[in-house]
């Protein structure tokens, strides 16, 4: 069974024992919840088959902030005081899981903060059950295509409130960061603030706009929204020649 954390609810897929696609179903939040963790232990209750025991469970969840390590001068226990030097976080106890994922191939750690309470509620539903970023298969699709092409390759996940942004070379990992996405009226539009981080990581790592590719990922919602690919499209293609956009990512 595997459930994917979206911001407006969650989907849910069960497979069987090899592998084979048997259902899959999305769940809008209720309205009301006093939080993004209440929200989804609603919809475990209203629906008991989240709850039922399974061979083995997979959960894609949305980081809230992260930063990249090499697994060399990772130490076990340790992942609050990489996070701590690069974000901020409440104090222990009071909201923030540190997650570790062992990005494939790289030697390199990816530490996060994500909702305490609700990882807390996962782990005493379903029991060994496995945490993984929701943009990880974005990240090895992204790393096998950097090896393709000479120069660096850049990826965008745009989910509802944040924008991850990962740079490759030669398949290898160099740059991972979260953006926060406003929501003001009076903002620039979402292609725009994409556009602006986009230029700001072009700049500081000195990326060539002629012959490296840029992928962007657009998430959708619980109710199949997602953001306007047309207008990402004319608002970023005038600045990088290879440009390539998909509206998801499972």
């Amino acid at each position: 069974m595997s459930i994917r954390l979206l911001s407006d609810g969650l989907l849910f897929a069960l497979s069987d024992t090899d592998g084979k696609p048997c259902a899959s179903c999305t769940y809008p939040f209720e309205s009301g919840a006093e939080d993004y963790c209440a929200a989804v232990k609603e919809l475990f209750f209203r629906h008991q088959h989240l709850t039922f025991p399974y061979r083995r469970v997979h959960i894609s969840y949305q980081p809230q902030s992260y930063v990249l390590i090499p697994s060399a001068l990772y130490e076990e226990g340790r992942g609050d005081y990489w996070l701590r030097s690069a974000v901020d976080l409440p104090d222990e106890g009071k909201g923030a899981a540190v997650m570790e994922y062992l990005l494939p191939h790289q030697d390199k750690m990816l530490i996060s903060a994500w909702d305490k309470p609700l990882y807390e509620f996962l782990r005493r539903t379903q029991v060994g059950t496995e945490f993984v970023p929701d943009f990880a298969l974005f990240l090895q699709d992204t790393e096998r295509r950097s090896r393709q092409h000479a120069g660096k390759r850049i990826a965008l996940s745009i989910r509802q409130d944040k924008l991850d942004l990962f740079v490759f070379e030669g398949g290898s990992l160099l740059f991972a960061n979260a953006y926060v996405i406003t929501h003001d009226s009076n903002a620039r539009t979402l292609a725009e603030e994409t556009l602006f981080y986009l230029v700001t990581v072009w700049k500081s790592l000195h990326l060539d706009p002629e012959n490296d590719h840029v992928a962007i990922c657009i998430r959708r919602s619980a109710d199949g929204s997602s953001p306007d690919r047309d207008d990402l499209q004319q608002t970023i293609a005038p600045f990088f020649r290879h440009l390539e956009l998909s509206e998801d990512y499972q």
